[in-house]
C-alpha cells in the first residue's frame, strides 16, 4: 500500500476513542470534556464532506434540541452532556473499522462465502440469511459485506437479486436483536440502564430465529405466486477446517470481549476498542504476504475514520435533541397521556412498534426515536417492564434500518446492488417489514404475559 498521509480528522477520530476508553477506567469530568471538544473539531473539519441531506437533518435535530435546553433553562451543560453521550457509539465504529480488512482476507471466510453463496435455489434464502446473520453478528458491516457479491452478479434476474438482497438485509438487521456488537444494542443499553447485554440476549436471540423464519417463508409464498425458478447451481462444500477456524475466529473474538466485560467491568463498546484494534493486526498479518502487515492495516484504518463523519453527525444531533426534549417535556404529563389515549398495555408496544416504522419510513434514524422516547417515556412510563421496552426497541432497530432509504444498511445494499436506496427502501422493504412488525409485536407481548 503506497505512503498516504493521515488526515487531521483521523487523528481526532482516534483521539475520541482513546480518550473514551481510558475515561471509562479513570473517571472524572476532564476526559468527558476533552472527548466533546475532539467531537466538535471532527465534525467542523468534516461537515463539508457530509451529504447536504444529513447536514440539513443533523443541524434541525441539534437545532431543535439547543432551542428546548434554552427552553428548560440550561443549555450549555445538556448540549455538552449530548457531545459527550455520543463518543461511547463512536468507540464501537473505530473499532468496526479496524476488522474490514481481516475479514476480507481472510482465507476462511472466504471459503466460507463461497459456500454460501454457492446454494441452490431451495436453500440459499435460508444459507444466507443464516450466513450473514452469523458473521454479521460478530463482523458487524464487514460480515455484511463478505456475502454481498451474490448480488454484485452482472445479469442477475431482478427478481432474484430483489428476494437475495431481502435474505442478506434481514439476516443482517436481525442480528440487532441480540448482537453485542451491534450500535441498537449499545444504544439500548444505554437508553436503559437497568438492563444488562446478559438481560436481553437469550430472548432477542429467539427473536432473531422467528424473523429470519418469517422471512424465508415470506420468500417462499412470493416465489411460489410469481412462478419464478432461480437458476440451478452446484454447491461448494466447506471443508471442516476452513469451517473450524470461521467458528474459532468468530467465537475468540466475542470470548474474549466478553470475558473482558465481565472482568473489567467496562461497556461493551470499550472493551471492543481496546481488543478490535490488536485482534485485526495479529489476524490481517496472519494472512498478508508481504513488508509491513501492521502498517498496512494501520494506515487503512486511521484513513478510513473521517469516513464516519455521517454516523457521527446524527448521533450526535440525536442525543442533543434527546436531552431537549427529555428536559423540556414533563414526563408525568406524558406518561399520563399515553395511558389515557392507549390504556392496554400490549397496545401501547404495538404503538411503540408502528412509531418506528412510520419515523423510519420518513427518514428519521432509529436512535432518535429511542434516544427521545427513552427520555420522554421510561418504561415506568409506559407501564411496561424495561426487558419488555428493549426488546421491543432492539427488534425495531434493525427493521427499520431495513425501511429507511437514509439507513446505513440500505445504503450499503444500494451500492452493492446498484439500485437506488429508495427502492430498497420503500418498494422492496415495506411487505417483509409488516411481516416483521406482526413478528415482533406477537413476540414480545408473548413473552409479557409469559414473564410478567
Amino acid at each position: 500500500m503506497p505512503q498516504t498521509a493521515i488526515p487531521v480528522a483521523a487523528w481526532l477520530f482516534s483521539a475520541i476513542a482513546v480518550i473514551t476508553i481510558i475515561g471509562a477506567f479513570a473517571g472524572g469530568h476532564v476526559l468527558p470534556s476533552l472527548a466533546a471538544l475532539c467531537i466538535v473539531l471532527y465534525l467542523a473539519l468534516e461537515f463539508r464532506r457530509i451529504p447536504r441531506p444529513q447536514q440539513i437533518s443533523g443541524m434541525v435535530l441539534a437545532g431543535l434540541g439547543i432551542a428546548a435546553l434554552a427552553a428548560a433553562g440550561d443549555w450549555q451543560s445538556g448540549l455538552l452532556e449530548g457531545i459527550s453521550r455520543s463518543r461511547v457509539f463512536l468507540v464501537l465504529f473505530f473499532a468496526v473499522t479496524w476488522m474490514q480488512w481481516p475479514v476480507a482476507r481472510s482465507p476462511a471466510l472466504r471459503a466460507t462465502r463461497a459456500t454460501i453463496v454457492s446454494q441452490p435455489p431451495g436453500r440459499r434464502f435460508a444459507y444466507l440469511t443464516g450466513g450473514v446473520h452469523l458473521l454479521g453478528s460478530v463482523l458487524n458491516l464487514a460480515g455484511l459485506g463478505l456475502l454481498t457479491t451474490i448480488v454484485e452478479k452482472p445479469g442477475t434476474d431482478p427478481a432474484l437479486r430483489k428476494r437475495l438482497t431481502l435474505a442478506l438485509m434481514q439476516g443482517f438487521t436481525s442480528a440487532s436483536c441480540w448482537s453485542p456488537f451491534y450500535i441498537g444494542t449499545i444504544v439500548v443499553l444505554v437508553a436503559l440502564p437497568a438492563l444488562t447485554w446478559g438481560d436481553l440476549a437469550p430472548w432477542g436471540a429467539g427473536m432473531a430465529v422467528v424473523l429470519m423464519i418469517g422471512s424465508w417463508g415470506l420468500a417462499r409464498f412470493s416465489a411460489n405466486r410469481s412462478g419464478a425458478r432461480a437458476e440451478a447451481a452446484e454447491a461448494i462444500p466447506l471443508r471442516a477446517g476452513q469451517g473450524l477456524r470461521t467458528l474459532a475466529l468468530l467465537a475468540s473474538l466475542i470470548g474474549i470481549v466478553m470475558v473482558l466485560v465481565e472482568v473489567l467491568d467496562a461497556p461493551i463498546p470499550v472493551i471492543l476498542g481496546i481488543v478490535a484494534p490488536p485482534f485485526a493486526l495479529i489476524w490481517f498479518a496472519s494472512h498478508k504476504s508481504g513488508a509491513h502487515p501492521f502498517r498496512e492495516l494501520a494506515l487503512r484504518a486511521m484513513t478510513a475514520m473521517p469516513g464516519l463523519r455521517n454516523e457521527t453527525l446524527i448521533f450526535v444531533a440525536a442525543n442533543i435533541f434527546g436531552i431537549g426534549v427529555g428536559a423540556l417535556l414533563p414526563a408525568a404529563a406524558v406518561a399520563e397521556f399515553v395511558h389515557t389515549a392507549i390504556p392496554f398495555p400490549d397496545l401501547r408496544i404495538v404503538a411503540l412498534i408502528l412509531v418506528f416504522v412510520a419515523t423510519s419510513a420518513a427518514g428519521l434514524h432509529a436512535v432518535i426515536v429511542v434516544v427521545s422516547l427513552s427520555a420522554i417515556l421510561p418504561p415506568s412510563a409506559l407501564g411496561l417492564p424495561d426487558l419488555i421496552v428493549g426488546l421491543t426497541y432492539m427488534g425495531c432497530w434493525g427493521m427499520s434500518t431495513m425501511i429507511s432509504p437514509f439507513s446505513g444498511t440500505t445504503l450499503f445494499m444500494s451500492r452493492a446492488t446498484a439500485v437506488p436506496a429508495h427502492v430498497i427502501g420503500w418498494r422492496w422493504s415495506p411487505p417483509l417489514v409488516g411481516v416483521s412488525s406482526v413478528l415482533i409485536a406477537a413476540t414480545v407481548i408473548g413473552l409479557r404475559h409469559l414473564l410478567y
